[in-house]
């Protein structure tokens, strides 16, 4: 049921806005995770923050009812750093099976999944395809050091003659 705004005193025309705005926060979601692809627009910030914290809750570790006491209960000490993450404490997959979905990180889950399916929807329509490139990929999180030091080693071999390289800082 929708919230009553009414009880707080804001009037129902102010209500009806706020409101419709919300849901509609809310169709962004369910529009992704239903057709798992890329929306025709760009999404503004704040409905990317939304959708990250909105996941985040489904992992245990967001939850006040959940008091993990093992190795890997993704506790998080520091809320400057919750926030930073959104609250994710979670990484993907499981030992031997990174596509494999983790039992206490279903938000975790959904985000690696979802940002697959967007990924492979980005080389779709950049390829120009009408049909889906392929129904199964590999989305792997690295750093971007380790990022960057997976190119310029693929570099390496290729360009012999070339011996520096200019490295921007561009993680900040």
């Amino acid at each position: 049921s929708e919230p009553n705004l009414s009880t707080l005193g804001i009037p129902d025309s102010h209500s009806s806005i706020a409101l419709t705005n919300l849901t509609s926060q809310s169709s962004i979601l369910d529009s992704l995770l239903t057709h798992k692809r890329l929306p025709a627009s760009g999404l503004p910030q704040h409905t990317i923050q939304h959708i990250l914290l909105t996941l985040s809750t489904l992992d245990t570790n967001t939850s006040p009812k959940w008091v993990g006491v093992g190795e890997r209960e993704a506790r998080i000490y520091s809320p400057m750093v919750s926030s930073r993450h959104y609250g994710f404490g979670h990484g993907v997959g499981r030992s031997g099976d990174l596509m494999e979905s983790q039992p206490k990180a279903a938000g975790s889950t959904t985000l690696a999944r979802l940002a697959l399916s967007l990924t492979l929807d980005a080389v779709r329509r950049g390829a120009g395809l009408k049909k889906p490139v392929s129904d199964y990929g590999m989305l792997l999180p690295l750093c971007t050091g380790m990022s960057m030091s997976l190119v310029l080693g693929s570099l390496r071999h290729d360009s012999k003659k070339n011996g520096c390289v200019l490295w921007c800082r561009i993680d900040q």
